[in-house]
């Protein structure tokens, strides 16, 4: 911070004593001394402080952003079972036939399971 050389500290100590006088000198550098360490782990902790809140801003970003990709997904997801039902035909109630729903269950394998089922509640 501040390049202060040893001739530097000879010429400032020479002052004091010049100034203050050998008597009260003790008493002042254990004062200054005091002060030095103060403002010392002042900045220390300030520093502390601001490298916290950084930390603190990044994290909260980066959460930020895992919750925008997560939302991008889910919207991915409901938007791919919308379309899929969009693309599904509708059957109006009025063209509603029964048989073609078994033959459809029937080639897809359904209709075992729903034989199954009834099996078995029937044995009930």
């Amino acid at each position: 911070m501040f390049d202060v050389g040893f001739t530097e500290l000879l010429l400032l100590a020479i002052i004091a004593m010049v100034v203050v006088g050998p008597e009260r000198l003790p008493g002042l550098a254990k004062t200054v001394g005091k002060t030095v360490g103060q403002a010392r782990r002042f900045m220390g902790n300030l520093q502390r402080q601001i490298e916290q809140e950084v930390r603190l801003s990044e994290l909260n970003d980066l959460n930020k952003k895992i919750l925008d990709e997560e939302q991008a997904l889910k919207n991915t997801i409901t938007g791919d079972h919308a379309k899929e039902d969009a693309e599904a035909p509708s059957v109006a109630p009025s063209e509603y036939d029964p048989d073609d729903t078994k033959a459809h269950q029937a080639s897809t394998g359904e209709q075992a399971i729903d034989e199954q089922d009834d099996d078995t509640q029937q044995r009930s």
